[in-house]
């Protein structure tokens, strides 16, 4: 098996240039997956200067982790009536929807082969005790007035106790389609550069200065479209959100069955995807970030639930981290009230394709002046009421759990023989002891928001219980939001 994503399976782009000297733009985008992609894309035919960074190679980051899905019949549309009503919910699955034909209008304009296919789409329980949110998301689709329909069983044999089907929604190659809206890009003159880590930003008197690792960028706005912001204020936007990770397998199959799946509760997520082999695509396992951090463990579990019910073909295997909000809506907009100099496009609950690519035009929308319905609905300064700050207090107990136990914990039973976390000339060190008997000594601190590191012993890596910052045995910042290292040089040893 490959441990990294099926969607990265024959890619082959040209890099390009990181950047090397200081610059001024008018728009700087920060971060090169779909939504920074789309929104460079919607930006392209306008008269401003526009460069898009990112800290490694376009499309290879978030976006080329999901399971390419392009649907509104989500298991979240249920946590979101619960906080805002069934008005809200109805305008929500409306703005997927034309989230999916934004997509489709691309890839038949610009002839982009990224396998799109129009697919049926299920939420499904296979608990009888959860029926009733099944029942309930039946009620939100008839108020929404889509067509759909219940029955008891999906295209295949899998458990199934009672799902809800629809048939307008579709599936896609996430990275074919990003690399393409990048080439067309580059072609309309937007200044793209790679590798390029943004570090730090501050205000100026006529919009942002942005620190790289080796320059500096002047621009007059400045859009977050790097999944999870680099800097903890303004807005303490650790305490907005929380973080989960989910596993991912991919495996060969008999037969491409075009359907897609997703269960309302303990996540199975099931599609297809035809190259030269069929492949089937299992995604569960989701959890809290800080949650079981046996990733070893979880795989197997993962891989034992696709053998026993889905194929015993087993190739590719992953992980992804997804930004969660509190209600249960992405972030999209001004960053703050009275400053249209900062906007953000995060928080999309799973649901990148759909919510990175509505983030795209909102955004650029927002650029240009020009109106867009679902402005007000995913704004970042959207009050609070309630149930949203209900939930917002839950996580930050979670969240402080999580922080306070990786301050209090500086082992764990899967870490391996040659893995061990102990204080070095008064710090406290993580070291990795490689086959040759070589000790790789880094900080087992986080430098975004001081966690204890946890060590990954599939990907060998240093990861973030807190935020989802990862760093190599070497302690290379791999993973945002830190954007620094965590190396400590031999002569500190």
């Amino acid at each position: 098996m490959i441990n990294n994503s099926l969607w990265l399976k024959g890619i082959k782009t040209s890099a390009l240039p990181s950047l090397k000297k200081d610059i001024e733009t008018d728009i700087l985008i920060i971060g090169g997956g779909i939504t920074g992609i789309s929104t460079a894309f919607y930006l392209k035919d306008s008269n401003l200067n526009v460069t898009l960074i990112d800290s490694d190679k376009i499309g290879f980051g978030a976006t080329s982790k999901t399971t390419g899905k392009l649907t509104y019949l989500q298991d979240t549309l249920t946590k979101i009536k619960s906080v805002y009503g069934t008005e809200v919910t109805r305008k929500y699955i409306e703005s997927q929807k034309y989230a999916i034909e934004l997509i489709k209008t691309n890839v038949i304009e610009h002839n982009i082969k990224c396998n799109f296919e129009s697919n049926n789409s299920y939420v499904f329980t296979n608990q009888n005790k959860d029926k009733k949110v099944i029942k309930d998301l039946d009620t939100i689709l008839k108020k929404a007035n889509t067509n759909h329909k219940k029955s008891f069983s999906l295209p295949i044999k899998y458990p199934c106790k009672l799902n809800v089907k629809v048939n307008d929604t579709a599936v896609f190659h996430p990275v074919k389609y990003v690399l393409t809206l990048k080439d067309i890009c580059l072609k309309r003159g937007i200044n793209i550069y790679e590798r390029t880590k943004a570090i730090d930003i501050d205000k100026a008197e006529d919009g942002y200065i942005v620190k790289t690792v080796s320059n500096k960028i002047k621009a007059r706005k400045v859009i977050l479209a790097c999944h999870y912001p680099f800097f903890i204020i303004p807005k303490l936007f650790p305490l907005k959100t929380h973080l989960e990770k989910s596993y991912v397998s991919a495996g060969v199959t008999d037969k491409n069955k075009m359907f897609n799946a997703i269960s309302m509760k303990d996540v199975h997520s099931i599609r297809y995807y035809s190259d030269s082999k069929d492949y089937i695509i299992y995604a569960g396992l989701s959890k809290t970030l800080g949650q079981n951090m046996d990733n070893e463990k979880n795989y197997k579990d993962l891989i034992w639930h696709m053998k026993s019910n889905l194929t015993k073909d087993i190739k590719y295997y992953w992980f992804n981290y997804d930004v969660m909000t509190e209600d249960s809506l992405p972030i999209i907009g001004y960053y703050e009230k009275n400053n249209k100099n900062l906007l953000i496009g995060t928080g999309y609950n799973t649901w990148g394709m759909t919510n990175g690519t509505l983030a795209g035009k909102i955004l650029s929308d927002l650029i240009l002046e020009k109106e867009n319905k679902y402005t007000k609905l995913f704004s970042p300064t959207r009050s609070l009421n309630i149930m949203k700050f209900i939930n917002l207090t839950n996580s930050n107990i979670k969240s402080g759990f999580t922080y306070i136990l990786s301050k209090i914990k500086t082992s764990y039973s899967f870490y391996p023989k040659n893995v061990k976390v102990e204080m070095r000339n008064g710090k406290r060190c993580g070291i990795y002891i490689d086959e040759n008997g070589y000790e790789h000594v880094v900080s087992n601190i986080c430098p975004h928001m001081k966690c204890r590191l946890v060590f990954n012993p599939v990907d060998k890596t240093w990861d973030c219980p807190c935020h989802g910052s990862r760093f190599n045995i070497d302690g290379k910042s791999i993973k945002g939001p830190s954007v620094f290292d965590i190396s400590i040089k031999s002569t500190d040893n």
